[in-house]
C-alpha cells in the first residue's frame, strides 16, 4: 500500500479552508434564534398546512363581508370565516409540537397528524356547534387523529390560549 505524500497548502487554499469551516459553524444556529426562512422545519410544516387546509377546505386569509340577517330584522354586512388558514399558521409557529403530543408506549405520533389537530381546533372555534368532524373521514384516519388525540391537542392549546 502506497503512503500518502504530505501535500502542502499555498495561503490561499489555507484561508478558503478557514472560510469554510467558519460558514459551516456560523450556519448552525440554536433554534430560538432561527427565522422563519432559516427554519427549514418550519417551512415543512407551513407546507403540510397547505395540505390540511385544502382537505378540510379552510378559509383563505381574510375575512369576507357577507349581508348577513340579524335578529332585529335589519341586514347587516358582517365578517364571516377567514382567517383560519391564518391562525393555524399562527399557533404552528409558535407552539412546540413535542408539548402537545408526546408519542411513545405504542402511540404513533408526527407532525401531520398534529397539524390536523390544529386545523380541527381552529375550525371549531369558529363554529361550535358545527358538531363532531368526523373522525371516520378518510383523511383523518389515515392520519391517525382520534377522539382522545384529539382532546389531548385540543386541551394543551386551551391552556395555551389562557397563558
Amino acid at each position: 500500500m502506497n503512503r500518502r505524500k504530505h501535500i502542502f497548502l499555498d495561503e490561499k487554499t489555507k484561508i478558503e479552508r478557514m472560510e469554510n469551516k467558519i460558514k459551516k459553524y456560523e450556519k448552525y444556529k440554536p433554534y430560538h434564534e432561527k427565522t422563519v426562512e432559516e427554519d427549514f422545519r418550519l417551512k415543512e410544516k407551513v407546507a403540510m398546512l397547505s395540505i390540511v387546509a385544502s382537505n378540510f377546505m379552510m378559509t383563505g386569509h381574510s375575512p369576507t363581508l357577507v349581508l348577513t340577517k340579524r335578529e332585529d330584522g335589519d341586514e347587516v354586512m358582517l365578517p364571516v370565516g377567514g382567517g383560519q388558514k391564518d391562525r393555524a399558521r399562527e399557533i404552528i409557529s409558535k407552539i412546540d409540537f413535542r408539548k402537545l403530543y408526546r408519542g411513545g408506549k405504542g402511540r404513533q405520533t408526527g407532525p401531520l397528524m398534529i397539524i390536523t389537530a390544529i386545523c380541527m381546533y381552529v375550525m371549531r372555534q369558529d363554529n361550535p356547534r358545527r358538531g363532531d368532524i368526523k373522525y371516520s373521514n378518510k383523511f383523518i384516519r389515515k392520519v391517525g387523529v382520534n377522539k382522545e388525540i384529539y382532546q389531548h391537542i385540543s386541551q394543551k392549546l386551551d391552556s395555551y390560549q389562557e397563558t
